[in-house]
């Protein structure tokens, strides 16, 4: 009997190994590698560690990445029909605790943003959830086998998308919003869509977001200070660029920058800065080009695969990874107005950790040359 169970286990295992694609797999651990080699330069402001050693700091990073890793390994097994019957499911629960977030008694506000809920252990942020899962609820509402009615998918895939887009821009969240859009519209667009039907998406956007200027002082202070720098304290975004100038092609060490002792948000926000400084170019080059590499095998499997729904899934999520990476970089490099986004696996924190390593995981299981 132990036998029968042993060999079925390593069938299961074998099988995996088979399909699963090892490039990605391995270009994951590396970039996992690169987060626990970063860890020990952060300088984390959370309350937690505030008053304890970098060495502590280090612990808690390297836990929410082992967690990650172990998520988005686990994550890769799951059976695709499993995916497909228990998504919605996942995706009321993680969209009940986002809409928590605007509810005065259970969302916690940090400097004029309330995007967080507190379950003692770790202070959570929904919407690095809810993204991936975002990714695959529109592909089943689009995918061609659902509903041979364009309007009607069309239509019930905006409604999905506008719930969320309301609760972020009620929190605020723009940064998240734009991440949140860029799915939709990617979903939108791989779906066979109606070409006018995306152009009127898109203008509407375009004016919701100068709306979204006019009245949300946070996001109009953002813009201005990125449009009309010396009417603004601008020493955030001084810094990070100096960070980059003081770096150069090598770094200065690992440890021996200034910019996380600087800069209160250095290990979350301008994390990419930091690893400039300490890293120089060599090192953000390597890291965009593990994420570019991620994102060419995907958008590769992605255009040979035949299963719209996987087709969509895989489309949505790489233009999410790889969005929120530039997004990133380009804040630090004030190339754009600051958003508060994280660098994915890299930047502190266990809710983007938690939220990168499940989108990893489906990527790797989207990624399989065949599923059951």
């Amino acid at each position: 009997m132990n036998e029968i169970i042993d060999n079925k286990d390593t069938s299961v295992l074998l099988n995996w190994w088979l399909n699963i694609d090892k490039s990605l797999l391995i270009s994951f651990f590396v970039l996992s590698f690169f987060g626990l080699v970063i860890s020990f330069t952060i300088k984390p402001g959370s309350s937690l560690v505030d008053e304890v050693s970098i060495f502590n700091a280090f612990t808690i990073q390297s836990a929410y990445l082992v967690m990650g890793i172990n998520i988005f390994i686990l994550i890769s097994f799951i059976d695709l029909k499993n995916l497909k019957k228990y998504a919605p499911l996942l995706y009321i629960v993680l969209f009940i605790l986002l809409l928590a977030t605007i509810i005065p008694s259970f969302g916690i506000e940090k400097k004029g943003s309330s995007r967080w809920l507190d379950f003692t252990f770790i202070t959570l942020m929904p919407v690095e959830l809810i993204k991936p899962i975002f990714c695959i609820i529109l592909a089943l509402t689009l995918e061609n086998k659902i509903d041979k009615i364009n309007s009607k998918k069309y239509f019930y895939s905006f409604i999905l998308y506008i719930l969320v887009a309301l609760i972020l821009i009620k929190q605020p969240d723009i940064g998240q919003l734009v991440i949140v859009s860029a799915i939709f519209i990617s979903s939108f667009f791989l779906s066979g869509f109606s070409f006018p039907i995306l152009i009127i998406i898109i203008v509407l956007g375009f004016i919701s977001f100068i709306g979204i200027y006019f009245f949300n002082s946070n996001v109009e202070h953002r813009v201005n200070s990125f449009l009309s720098p010396e009417q603004y304290d601008i020493s955030q975004a001084t810094r990070s660029i100096s960070a980059f100038i003081e770096g150069g092609f090598f770094g200065v060490g690992q440890g021996e920058g200034k910019l996380k002792n600087d800069l209160q948000e250095s290990h979350t926000d301008y994390i990419f800065a930091v690893i400039a400084e300490e890293y120089g170019v060599i090192g953000c080059l390597i890291i965009l080009f593990l994420f570019f590499y991620i994102a060419y095998r995907s958008f590769r499997r992605a255009y040979n695969e035949k299963d719209h729904f996987v087709q969509l899934c895989l489309f949505s999520l790489t233009v999410y990874l790889s969005l929120q990476t530039l997004v990133h970089a380009a804040v630090n490099l004030r190339l754009i107005p600051s958003t508060g986004m994280t660098l994915p696996f890299i930047s502190y924190g266990g809710s983007s950790i938690l939220g990168i390593s499940f989108t990893l995981g489906l990527m790797l299981l989207l990624t399989k040359k065949s599923h059951n």
